[in-house]
């Protein structure tokens, strides 16, 4: 048996299978389909990398904060989970969703030390999100595409989440452009990609996808002293606008409430006010077990509402009531990641979360940059674009499970990785 993993072991270093097939998981992140295909990489990555660390190959670094950090909050899910009145549920969630997290964090910091290294990672995610782009546009006629809001479209299993996902792809490929010197044929194709994600988002029509991502740029292109490429991204922002409104006019209605003092503050299913309500139920539900919540998963909080009588507690009459109980399980969610995190693994979760992140970006920040390092810039750069869109598409959505929680994993893998090869060259 030694001999054999031996063997599995030199062969796997030798023709890098844990990238490949780490690459290929990464790759097909984005897309709705293809769960096989996402499930064969995984499993084959943990399979190889577990051999790694059986032989001896491979350490998870324990000693580094960030590592020590995410199992704190893996322990938290656990026992939130196990405590909680959704027992086997929570469990499977973390199954699906914490588990490959937790495993493409440690591959990373463990198996590579730079960015020659990660590079084949991180064109893997570019490449996955452009061929889901490609076939968006040759499988959809551009009335589809005009009216990709439409409920006759939310069954097209290529068109949903596309600009929540833009929201961590766009300020990537934005830091990776201006942190690195590349020739103007080769930067000129970048470009053109990241033009083809900024208007298909534009046409997926998100308004807090849009604010997230165009707020990453003007911060990526402030950081670098781009300002060229500010006017340049301003004119397109208004030029993107204008040959909206020329093709669908009615796609601005859904923005005059944004202008409207009372939108923010009436009891309705319309703009914020339908996520008011939404988050007013959410807390009602947190404040019944505050510390560990109900467990890891979000897709409880409808029968959550229903099992311990929320419904009957609100008003029959008010927006609360209406959306907790015209949805079902795995429909609702809370719609902002605080409460989210809240709702699942409660105050403790919620601090061990924000520990994890407060390490990866002290890291980031304490990492000696040289100005004529593309590396040091494009951590620089990702760490501030990536995490600012990060924060803000999460003000009006949960995103830390699922494909999103994959990739935001793997980036948080990524700065730790940089931050290290920074103070490592300094």
């Amino acid at each position: 048996m030694k001999a054999f993993l031996q063997k599995i072991d030199e062969y796997t270093e030798k023709h890098r299978l844990i990238t490949v097939f780490l690459a290929i998981f990464l790759f097909f992140q984005p897309f709705r389909p293809y769960a096989g295909i996402r499930s064969a990489a995984f499993v084959t990555v943990l399979v190889l990398f577990s051999i790694r660390l059986i032989r001896g190959s491979a350490k998870i670094p324990f000693t580094n904060k960030a590592v020590q950090a995410l199992i704190l909050l893996a322990a938290v899910c656990l026992v939130s989970s196990l405590l909680g009145p959704y027992a086997i549920e929570s469990l499977n969630a973390i199954r699906k969703n914490l588990l490959y997290q937790i495993v493409v964090f440690a591959v990373i910091v463990t198996e590579y030390r730079n960015f020659d290294e990660i590079k084949p990672l991180l064109f893997s995610i570019f490449a996955g999100f452009t061929a889901l782009s490609t076939i968006i546009i040759f499988k959809n006629s551009p009335s589809v595409l005009l009216h990709w809001l439409d409920r006759a479209n939310k069954e097209n299993i290529f068109l949903g989440g596309y600009s929540t996902h833009a929201t961590f792809f766009i300020p990537l490929l934005t830091a990776y452009i201006f942190a690195f010197r590349r020739s103007p044929g080769k930067k000129a194709g970048l470009v053109a990609m990241l033009l083809l994600w900024v208007g298909l988002s534009f046409l997926n029509n998100h308004r807090t996808q849009i604010l997230a991502f165009g707020l990453a740029m003007f911060l990526i292109a402030a950081l670098s002293r781009r300002y060229k490429a500010l006017i340049a991204g301003a004119v397109l922002c208004l030029a993107l606008i204008a040959a909206l409104y020329g093709l669908k006019p009615e796609s601005f209605t859904r923005y005059k409430t944004l202008l409207n003092p009372y939108t923010y503050v009436t009891d309705n299913d319309e703009a914020l006010n339908g996520r008011l309500a939404i988050w007013r139920g959410t807390i009602d539900m947190i404040k019944v077990k505050p510390v560990l919540g109900y467990g890891y998963g979000w897709k409880k909080i409808a029968s959550v509402a229903v099992d311990k009588g929320f419904l009957e507690k609100w008003n029959k009459n008010g927006a609360t009531y209406k959306y907790f109980s015209a949805t079902s399980h795995g429909t609702t969610n809370p719609h902002n990641l605080v409460l989210q995190i809240l709702f699942e693994i409660g105050i403790i979760g919620l601090c061990a979360f924000l520990l994890f992140w407060v390490v990866v970006i002290a890291k980031a920040v304490k990492a000696p940059l040289k100005e004529q390092n593309d590396e040091g810039r494009f951590l620089k750069y990702a760490t501030a674009g990536v995490l600012l869109s990060y924060a803000v598409i999460n003000i009006t959505n949960g995103v830390w499970q699922e494909a999103m929680g994959v990739l935001i994993m793997a980036f948080a893998a990524f700065t730790v990785v940089l931050a290290k090869r920074q103070t490592e060259t300094s």
